[in-house]
């Protein structure tokens, strides 16, 4: 068989070819909702302002009067408001890239409290600014930015698979957030300062609180340098003491290990004597079982299709 009978001698052949391949995954549950809700919000808000003259970003955005007022619902009703149509899009793409995989990986309800978690807290380090800085007390906060960043923080820790793409160069998602931390850091060293300053601590609130959160549920990162073995960034740190609480996230798979060690046994029992020796409580946790596989292989079969 010579050269010109294999598939890459035909120059009309797409052997070889190099392919560049977009595909969007479908978000789950969790995050359909969370996009949902911020557009609804945005495109309500654009109704209210245009028809009726109603400003209700001093109402339900975040600040340090409205809190002195009582206005206590703006530390979670400030996420879903939104500055302009960019400040959406943005806002919503990170939520959407970052959260799907968390949600993939985590669960919607895990992905739901850190979500909050992670915008609340960055809320509250707004609050904390503008308590240091009266000039702030009036200024107020509008963005799921806060939560956004916690995602991220989380994609560059657990998803560096990500691929995302700035000014059509694709790039993983560690090397986007060293972008992202880099050009803070600029901001904070040029004699101009930080031209949002209240946004940033917010921004930094929330990716800081990612960390905390990982810490907290027992899954605390390795850092890793050049040629040194890996340090959990606690205990580098010093943020926690030894002998912390045991993470969520061992005992989740403790439990999922008994579990299937348990099903284990049920399913030798009728093979050997059949479904009708089981009695009613191994019935209920094989059925149990069954239900909860199924609902794993739903939502990765959610995650998976377009």
């Amino acid at each position: 068989m010579s050269w010109r009978d294999r598939p890459y001698s035909d120059p009309e052949s797409d052997y070889g070819r190099p392919e560049i391949r977009i595909q969007f995954r479908r978000p789950g549950t969790g995050v359909g909702w969370i996009i949902v809700l911020n557009v609804v919000v945005f495109f309500l808000d654009l109704v209210l302002q245009s028809a009726f003259r109603l400003n209700i970003d001093r109402v339900f955005g975040l600040s340090l009067d409205g809190i002195l007022h009582f206005m206590i619902w703006q530390p979670v009703t400030y996420m879903f408001l939104h500055g302009g149509v960019m400040h959406l899009l943005i806002n919503m793409l990170l939520i959407y890239v970052c959260g799907t995989e968390f949600e993939r990986a985590f669960g919607t309800r895990r992905l739901l409290r850190f979500y909050f978690i992670c915008g609340i807290v960055g809320g509250f380090a707004f609050l904390g600014l503008a308590l240091a800085r009266p000039d702030f007390s009036r200024d107020y906060l509008i963005g799921a930015s806060g939560a956004g960043y916690g995602l991220l923080m989380a994609a560059v820790i657990f998803f560096p698979h990500i691929q995302v793409v700035l000014f059509i160069i694709p790039m993983p998602i560690r090397v986007f957030g060293l972008i992202v931390a880099a050009m803070l850091l600029f901001q904070a060293l040029s004699p101009e300062g930080i031209e949002n300053l209240g946004g940033e601590v917010c921004h930094v609130a929330g990716a800081v609180t990612a960390l905390l959160v990982f810490r907290f549920w027992g899954m605390t990162p390795r850092v890793s340098i050049g040629g040194f073995e890996g340090i959990p960034v606690g205990r580098a740190a010093g943020w926690f003491r030894r002998g912390f609480r045991a993470g969520a996230w061992e005992r989740r798979r403790k439990r999922h290990a008994e579990e299937e060690a348990r099903v284990d046994q049920i399913l030798a029992k009728v093979r050997e004597h059949g479904l009708q020796s089981l009695s009613r409580s191994e019935k209920k946790t094989l059925a149990e079982a069954t239900r909860r596989q199924q609902e794993r292989d739903r939502q990765v079969d959610r995650a998976n299709r377009l």
